[in-house]
């Protein structure tokens, strides 16, 4: 691998992880951001390491369902109204994404960068001590409705298709693995090698300091600018003195966008709001993450209490958080688990970053050759961290990228 400073920008759990990944291939690395590691949307997501997931979120049946989000604030998926306008061209992109030639090239790429995945947890877990802070539990997803279940059937295939192993339970089953799951539940999916980490904070919080420790740099500043030199970038510019670089990789969440533009080229990334809410673990008789499907939320058994974190809501990003959102969750918790959790300890709220074909840009930056992507991972940012960041090491080591990875590739939105 060649030599030189590679700076990272981004602490977030894929900023992390590539850096991890960057300084065992035996480079130095920095990591530049204006924020602490891990304190943006890495801080509240729902846990769990979902390599069960194939299906980009960009298809056919969604965007048939977007009439009824305009109008529906309560439900899984919802647009904030006032914000259509500025939605409006990322929500085109969004429509031309869902056409079936599309959703094929993302359904390949995350074939392949869930079984990369799997993987490079595994490695990561014991290369920076983090056994402590995940569990092999499995997961549940339920339904309410055999239609809901029913509903799942083209992701479950394309599951099996790629050797998922799971196990299709009758709700009675599904209330013997989840003990408290209200009679409601008629069917449920269990997959017995699900991992969920009890803490993902100091996931992030973990590899920061195994990262230092092992002589990479962490530097708190805000990336304003490049110098370049041909098709180069040679220098990182923040608030100090420009910093010389042999290589960059943009791992920047939803900030990307503003990197990219830098660069000259575009991330349409939107603010995909997700919340949280965190629960004393009163009654608490379950030991996996379990997922009420047609609500599209998490239920996840965490070392603070139980954390109810999901749901989908589109907008601009300056726009006030809702929390009615919040409180939607504990009133779903209610509903799948009567008299489960106890009083809330915490609320939260974070911005996932989205691109409108919901597969996330990784490889080669156009424009500049030594430019690297990781962005875009939308709701499995924690489960493709590890992934993204060997993915690009082997590239910068010289290696392509898996055919199937074209669809993520960061020059496709010009």
């Amino acid at each position: 691998m060649g030599s030189g400073t590679v700076a990272v920008i981004g602490a977030g759990v894929v900023g992390m992880a590539t850096a991890r990944a960057l300084q065992r291939a035996g480079r130095e690395v920095i990591v530049l951001d204006g924020e602490d590691p891990g304190r943006k949307t890495s801080f509240g997501n729902a846990g769990f390491i979902a390599i069960d997931h194939v299906l980009p979120l960009c298809r056919p049946e969604v965007l048939r369902r977007v009439p009824r989000m305009l109008m529906d604030r309560d439900g899984p998926l919802t647009v904030h109204l006032p914000s259509l306008p500025w939605l409006l061209p990322w929500m085109a992109r969004f429509a031309f994404a869902a056409r079936n030639s599309e959703v094929k090239k993302g359904t390949d790429a995350f074939g392949v960068l869930m079984a990369e995945a799997n993987a490079a947890w595994k490695s990561e877990i014991q290369a920076s001590g983090l056994g402590e802070l995940f569990r092999s539990r499995g997961a549940l997803y339920v339904y309410e409705t055999d239609d809901g279940f029913a509903a799942g059937a083209r992701e479950r295939s394309l599951q099996l298709a790629k050797g998922t192993v799971m196990e299709i339970v009758s709700g009675d089953r599904a209330r013997e693995i989840a003990p408290g799951l209200s009679p409601r539940i008629v069917k449920g999916v269990f997959y017995p090698h699900g991992m969920h980490t009890v803490d993902p904070w100091h996931v992030v919080t973990a590899l920061a300091e195994r990262f230092t420790a092992e002589g990479g740099r962490i530097e708190k500043a805000m990336v304003c600018g490049f110098d370049t030199q041909g098709e180069r970038v040679t220098a990182v510019r923040t608030a100090g003195p420009p910093m010389p670089v042999s290589d960059v990789v943009i791992c920047a969440g939803r900030a990307s966008g503003e990197i990219t533009r830098l660069l000259g080229f575009r991330a349409p990334l939107v603010a995909e709001r997700g919340y949280h809410v965190m629960l004393e673990p009163t009654n608490v008789r379950f030991e996996l993450p379990v997922s009420p499907a047609e609500r599209g939320f998490f239920i996840t058994p965490m070392r603070e209490g139980l954390r109810l974190a999901g749901t989908v809501e589109l907008g601009a990003p300056d726009r006030p958080a809702s929390w009615h959102r919040a409180e939607l969750l504990k009133k779903h918790m209610q509903d799948i688990f009567p008299g489960v959790g106890g009083a809330e300890t915490s609320r939260w709220m974070g911005e996932r970053p989205s691109l409108p074909d919901f597969r996330p840009a990784i490889g080669r930056a156009p424009r500049h050759r030594n430019v690297y992507c990781g962005y875009g991972h939308q709701h499995v940012g924690l489960t493709l961290a590890t992934a993204t960041g060997r993915l690009i090491a082997r590239l910068m080591e010289g290696e392509a990228l898996p055919a199937a990875m074209a669809g993520c590739d960061p020059g496709r939105f010009g």
